[in-house]
């Protein structure tokens, strides 16, 4: 019976979803709702694992686990400020950070990538949000992406 039990949760593992940028180039401040961005196009999904909530940019998890969640993000910095900085958040909360700070009269165009590995339940929600609104950010497929693999079950307390 033990067998059975291992390969039933072994048939959702492991699990992907990767979005990217839909090539757009987006405003912080006049076009994105709280920094969140939401411009996604699906490359590849589990749905048994992931949702996404294409209006608000949230990626929903639907299975308790361990997840590897990666992100990227290509920005222009409007006003040549220092640096920017964005989040990954899961409900709300910052989980990863990464900042790019800027030298004056070199190019504006940074892109900033971070990852890490995070317990996750079930209806919990993973986004990226901008931390500053004076800046651009380009979404082109290949410079800003996010996404997520489940790495297993959570680890036994």
């Amino acid at each position: 019976a033990g067998a059975t039990d291992k390969a039933s949760s072994r048939d959702i593992q492991p699990a992907v979803v990767h979005l990217q940028g839909q090539g757009s180039a987006i405003q912080v401040k006049n076009d994105l709702s709280g920094g969140v961005l939401n411009d996604w196009s699906r490359i590849t999904l589990n749905p048994k694992v992931f949702k996404l909530h294409a209006r608000s940019g949230e990626l929903e998890v639907l299975v308790d686990g361990t997840y590897f969640i990666y992100s990227q993000v290509e920005v222009y910095y409007i006003n040549f400020t220092d640096f920017a900085s964005y989040e990954v958040v899961v409900d709300e909360k910052p989980f990863l950070q990464c900042t790019r700070s800027i030298e004056t009269g070199k190019t504006n165009f940074n892109t900033c990538y971070t990852a890490g590995v995070c317990l996750l339940k079930a209806r919990q929600k993973i986004a990226v949000k901008m931390v500053h609104a004076d800046i651009s950010i380009n979404m082109s497929k290949h410079t800003t992406f996010f996404g997520a693999i489940r790495l297993g079950d959570a680890p036994a307390s």
